[in-house]
């Protein structure tokens, strides 16, 4: 989508009908709505009104009613100017213009001024009037649009990072326990701690589950931990790190998740060998909980939640991560609440393992000139806190929406009987974090139809985790596991950007319907 940062004049000529141009922008603006993202500068917003009052002749609460109303029909957001080079500013007739083109610079290539300053037009080759502008026709449609994510919140990420790095408490600051004491209320246990990325925070709960169960700092290689073979290589090879050995046992088709009655068959052939079941709620759908903590109890093992696609899933109302031993989320930037790098949580009600993963983060030991146990230097930055305390009160909109997209989908895309729609349990709250469909005819054919016109789509996973160099022989599973290597083969991943316009869906869709007259 097109980025379009608007000059003051643009915007005092549609909100001002005495002005000469007040028709012509606001026919332009109409026609742009929903095809461009809009921005206007912080300095902006008090200059707006600070004119508007002088020249109209209406009261203060309509004027700012009217300006609201305007931001929100176009969906303009606000852009903080922190980053400006105002030495730059100052080179110019005009500092204001200075001031865009520095943000206009900062946005990138992909930017440009709406204007009708004449100067400013001069100065800088992507400062146009509307009469110049054209909307792209054929820009892509990306799975996930970090850029178009960040410019919607970006005054509140800005704001955030500067309050951190003004207060410069970098390590475990206090927006790392303000993140924690959040998190633990959304997810609703009595504790979370804040570790460097999903992989370690799966990595040091299993490692504390030893230190507390076993009294050792590691599991032994003949321990099993029952887990899923088509998901991530974090998930098998976090087991492996904790001295243990995944054993993998088949998925539900319809859902992607493991199967509970293949944890059922496993617990009865490896009897004792089983410590504990690491479900993961694959694609932001929640596994069937209910039936894996039944078993989980009556084995007597514990229960690792891997919840790093699964951030506001629920299962039967309750979230994800509140229900084992221990949970474990990632922040990678493309999760549903995503950092600007790496970052994990773990979620847990049990004190004494909460006490030890603690410790584990932070070299081994409350005092880390003197540790108790083989640890890691895993904290979650205080920097990653702050841009995910910012972006956590947007969590249950976005999520929201990635669901009206799937519920689109699904409606739209039925009916095409080469390929199957995503199955969820009745009990499941699913998040999308990704919209997942079973190609079951010429997948990648597919896939490249696709790129070719535009829309990009990921394959979540090519290669099941047993069939992996890195497992081979470090690993035992249960039967042929062929519902994950059909996954493998099916999968395909269309886009579900929680920012995806109505358009780009539909047009999704219609190239979907057009594959299959074509795909036999």
């Amino acid at each position: 989508m097109q980025i379009v940062l608007l000059d003051t004049n643009i915007v005092l000529d549609y909100l001002d009908s005495h002005r000469p141009r007040h028709k012509s922008v606001k026919t332009f603006l109409k026609n742009c709505k929903n095809k461009v993202k809009f921005l206007l500068s912080s300095y902006q917003y008090d200059t707006i009104l600070f004119l508007l009052k002088r020249f109209l002749k209406i009261s203060k609460k309509e004027i700012i009613s009217n300006f609201k109303k305007f931001l929100l029909d176009f969906n303009v957001n606000i852009i903080s100017i922190t980053g400006f080079d105002a030495k730059q500013s100052i080179d110019y007739s005009d500092p204001e213009d200075g001031i865009l083109i520095s943000i206009c610079e900062r946005i990138g290539k992909d930017c440009i001024i709406l204007t009708y300053d004449e100067n400013l037009i001069k100065c800088f080759e992507r400062a146009i009037t509307p009469e110049k502008f054209k909307i792209s026709e054929n820009s892509s449609i990306s799975l996930l649009d970090l850029k178009q994510e960040y410019l919607y919140y970006a005054e509140d990420l800005e704001n955030a990072l500067l309050k951190t790095a003004v207060n410069a408490e970098y390590i475990l600051g206090p927006e790392v326990s303000e993140l924690e004491q959040k998190i633990a209320s959304y997810i609703g246990t009595k504790h979370a701690i804040g570790v460097s990325s999903g992989t370690d925070a799966l990595v040091i709960s299993l490692r504390a589950l030893a230190i507390k169960i076993k009294g050792q700092e590691y599991w032994d290689k003949e321990d099993l931990i029952i887990t899923t073979p088509f998901t991530f290589t974090a998930t098998g090879d976090a087991i492996l790190r904790a001295g243990a050995t995944p054993l993998f046992v088949d998925i539900d088709l319809d859902t992607f998740n493991i199967d509970p009655e293949q944890i059922k068959k496993a617990l009865k052939k490896y009897r004792k060998r089983v410590i504990g079941i690491l479900p993961v709620h694959l694609y932001g759908q929640p596994c069937d909980m209910g039936r894996i903590m039944e078993l989980a109890k009556d084995a007597g093992i514990f229960v690792v939640e891997d919840c790093a696609q699964s951030f506001g899933a629920k299962w039967n109302r309750k979230q994800t991560g509140s229900f084992g031993d221990i949970g474990c989320f990632s922040f990678f930037p493309s999760k549903n609440l995503g950092g600007f790098g790496d970052g994990g949580m773990v979620t847990t009600d049990d004190d004494e393992l909460a006490e030890v993963i603690r410790m584990l983060r932070k070299h081994g030991g409350k005092d880390k000139y003197n540790v108790d146990h083989i640890g890691y230097n895993a904290r979650l930055d205080t920097l990653q806190a702050a841009i995910l305390l910012a972006k956590m009160k947007y969590i249950d909109e976005f999520n929201k929406r990635r669901r009206e997209i799937a519920s689109f989908y699904n409606k739209h895309l039925k009916k095409i009987v080469w390929i199957k729609t995503p199955q969820v349990h009745e009990k499941a709250y699913h998040v999308y974090h990704q919209y997942t469909i079973r190609v079951l005819n010429k997948r990648d054919e597919v896939q490249k139809k696709l790129k070719e016109k535009g829309i990009q789509t990921m394959v979540y996973y090519p290669v099941s985790l047993h069939q992996m160099k890195a497992f081979k022989n470090r690993c035992e599973c249960l039967g042929e596991l062929k519902n994950a290597t059909v996954a493998t083969k099916q999968v395909l991943s269309l886009p579900i950007e929680p920012l995806q316009s109505k358009k780009d869906t539909e047009y999704i869709i219609k190239t979907m319907k057009k594959l299959f007259k074509s795909i036999k």
